[in-house]
């Protein structure tokens, strides 16, 4: 039985590594366009400033551990075209430029996504760029040495961008980042997103909100600044942060169903509806679990739960795991700020046609008597006609912990007054006596009172 992988980095290596694991005797083979087959993508902007001090530190697994395990890994190789009916692969060696013909029994789409780059005018110039792969930060490191930039604009207010602007300030730069939208972080609600303001202020990045880039101006060959709205902000180099879209045109090509997110269409097994064929990761969609609508959530820890549910079911041929759905749950950080989100923010939940009951206090992450201890605010945001958790967004010392408590809370189902009365962890070290999530459920409740008769907690 042979099978084939498309793509590595998180959801392809964890499936090979399922599907060896499951059947020693299996003949394995997987093909990766990039140069590393497994790396940490989400460091790559600390390896920038150095943080990561060494390359070898983000690649997760190399081909010979895979080879170790009998997995065959084919790095600089790109999948050009498949024939399902057929069962047939065209690959293209990247370093000779030769195309080859493959088979296989069952196959694997794990083609990842990609930075989206905009149609700007004068993106091709010197000291532009993108961050998804190693070798994108191996060419902007590269780039600072040589030409040693002493101020950067970032195109983008998500996390990647606000965690660039932190990682180029920590080795002295100018950085200015620039949003289209009304505010950075705008997946999250507005009390979130002007706190992360402030801070990026009080940490000397420039933020330029509500502006579209018209182009990026040049000097000779290498980028100068950056336009927009009739100003423009000096740049010695630039980096386009503002997002990813799911890699499938491959699969789209073969006739996999593209779903309503533009990703790759699956069912609970991650099966495609083509004959013996499989997707999973950041090309793939998923369910919301609180809404039941199709979402996309390229997310690192979603993807390796997908490869694991994928190569269980890619091995044996049959439908062993289900992957049940994501609730869009992440956290970052930028500079002092922890920044965390689960679920559904307020304009979210009113859009799937929720009416909501929200609530949002301010607390600290330790005993306040205790030296320190570090602010943190949490929204919570509720069913009106259950009082079911929807979502909960957080900023400050601790959210990564408070995050997972809500997360677990939704995945539960769990209302308002069972989050009063969680049985939750005291010592002054580590949080005061009512954790925070407590004391937000506790507002919440009041809110109830004030708005409904009340929810009963959950039977």
């Amino acid at each position: 039985m042979r099978l084939v992988v498309i793509g590595g980095v998180a959801a392809g290596t964890k499936a090979v590594s399922r599907a060896r694991r499951l059947n020693p005797d299996l003949e394995i083979t997987l093909y990766q366009e990039e140069p590393e087959i497994s790396i940490s993508e989400c460091g790559l902007p600390y390896f920038i400033s150095g943080v990561v001090e060494s390359r070898d530190d983000l690649v997760a697994r190399t081909p010979e551990d895979f080879a170790e395990k009998d997995v065959e890994i084919l790095t600089r190789h790109r999948v050009e075209s498949v024939d399902p009916e057929n069962k047939r692969l065209i690959v293209k060696d990247l370093s000779t430029g030769k195309e080859f013909e493959d088979s296989y029994d069952r196959l694997l789409i794990s083609t990842g996504a990609r930075a989206v780059l905009p149609p700007i005018e004068g993106a091709s110039l010197s000291g532009v760029f993108a961050l998804r792969f190693l070798s994108d930060a191996d060419a902007i490191m590269r780039y600072i040495r040589e030409r040693s930039p002493g101020k950067a604009a970032i195109i983008g207010g998500g996390y990647i961008g606000l965690e660039l602007a932190e990682n180029l300030r920590e080795i002295g730069m100018e950085v200015a980042v620039v949003e289209a939208e009304g505010r950075v972080a705008n997946t999250y609600g507005s009390e979130v997103s002007e706190k992360i303001q402030e801070h990026l202020k009080e940490k000397g990045v420039e933020v330029f909100s509500c502006e579209k880039v018209d182009e990026l101006a040049g000097e000779g060959d290498r980028v100068r600044a950056v336009r927009f709205d009739g100003e423009e902000t000096e740049a010695e180099m630039v980096i386009v942060g503002v997002g990813v879209e799911p890699a499938v045109e491959l699969a789209k090509e073969a006739g996999a169903r593209i779903g309503t997110t533009g990703a790759i269409k699956v069912d609970k097994y991650l099966k495609t509806n083509l004959p013996d064929v499989w997707a999973a990761g950041d090309c793939v969609e998923t369910t919301n679990l609180i809404t039941g609508e199709p979402t996309w959530a390229p997310l690192g820890d979603t993807a390796n739960q997908m490869g694991r549910v994928a190569g269980t079911n890619f091995a044996s041929g049959e439908d062993v795991l289900e992957f049940p759905g994501v609730l869009g749950t992440g956290v970052f950080k930028v500079f002092e700020l922890i920044v965390a989100k689960t679920g559904l923010s307020k304009e979210e939940a009113e859009g799937a046609g929720f009416e909501v009951v929200t609530a949002a206090v301010d607390s600290k992450d330790k005993a306040g008597y205790l030296p320190g201890a570090d602010p943190v605010f949490i929204k919570l945001i509720a069913d009106a006609a259950t009082g079911r958790l929807l979502g909960a967004e957080m900023v400050g010392g601790r959210a990564d912990k408070y995050v997972d408590i809500c997360a677990t809370a939704i995945w539960g189902k769990l209302s308002y007054p069972d989050l009063v009365n969680l049985d939750l962890a005291y010592a002054p070290h580590f949080g005061p006596v009512l954790s925070p999530v407590i004391v937000a459920a506790s507002a919440l409740a009041s809110e109830f009172e004030r708005e409904t008769e009340g929810i009963r907690a959950t039977e």
